[in-house]
């Protein structure tokens, strides 16, 4: 069982074969490049070899093929953790890049993707949108340490926050207050055609893709999604009693 690696004379310009007794472990031969015929030419004189070990060098495949065809080729043991151990560095280096997507949400996290969001884009509260959870959690350290009996000032240097943001988080009993009145006042894209689909759905026309295909050329940037959302609450809102 013969072992095939190659050594440097001149690290990055001259390189020769190594030939080592894989059982005693000892050198056997040195040879002074690392061609594929060369090495085929050592095997051709040796045909008692009958395993060879090797890394993955195309010259040093072929060299064995041709000198000992009667040989089994293996990788040896240390070639193949080394290149293992490239590979994960490689990738994790590639992941360092973005974390969110290496790093597991906890259970208790709500996600939406971003039809559930366009869905929920006109409601008080966006259920699953990425800062609810993160509101929440930014209202209960400023009650918190509010009732450790800090200053908003002193709760405002140690969360990095802005005086208004601690004041307005301190006043709400709840993120859900806090939030309600800016997301309710925020305009959405869609308001300034909510007249037009009201009207086109009195006419009986309820298709989503249809309505949007027709306020596009009136100037709408929006999604279809939320067109579609805004007329999935008109479906679903109880009809008014008539007498």
């Amino acid at each position: 069982m013969v072992g095939v690696d190659e050594y440097a004379t001149r690290k990055g310009r001259a390189y020769g074969t190594v030939l080592v007794d894989a059982e005693t472990r000892r050198p056997v031969d040195l040879l002074p490049d690392r061609e594929a015929s060369s090495l085929a030419a050592w095997h051709t004189q040796r045909p008692g070899v009958e395993i060879v070990r090797r890394d993955r060098a195309p010259f040093f495949a072929e060299g064995a093929t041709v000198g000992a065809p009667q040989a089994v080729q293996v990788a040896d043991r240390w070639h193949l953790w080394h290149n293992l151990s490239e590979a994960a560095e490689r990738a994790v280096a590639r992941h360092r890049q973005r974390p969110h997507a290496a790093t597991p949400l906890p259970n208790s996290a709500v996600v939406a993707d971003p039809v559930v969001q366009e869905e929920d884009a006109d409601q008080p509260w966006p259920t699953g949108f990425r800062f609810a959870d993160r509101t929440r959690a930014r209202h209960a350290a400023v009650h918190a340490l509010l009732s450790a009996g800090h200053s908003k000032r002193a709760v405002q240097r140690q969360l990095g926050m802005t005086y208004r943001t601690v004041r307005a988080l301190a006043d709400a009993a709840n993120p859900e207050e806090f939030f309600r009145g800016q997301w309710q006042n925020r305009p959405s894209v869609l308001d300034e055609y909510k007249p037009y689909l009201d009207d086109r759905w009195n006419e009986g026309c309820t298709n989503a893709w249809k309505l949007w295909e027709e306020i596009v050329p009136l100037g709408y940037k929006g999604s279809y999604q939320r067109v579609g959302a805004y007329l999935r609450r008109k479906r679903t809102s109880p009809r008014p009693v008539t007498a």
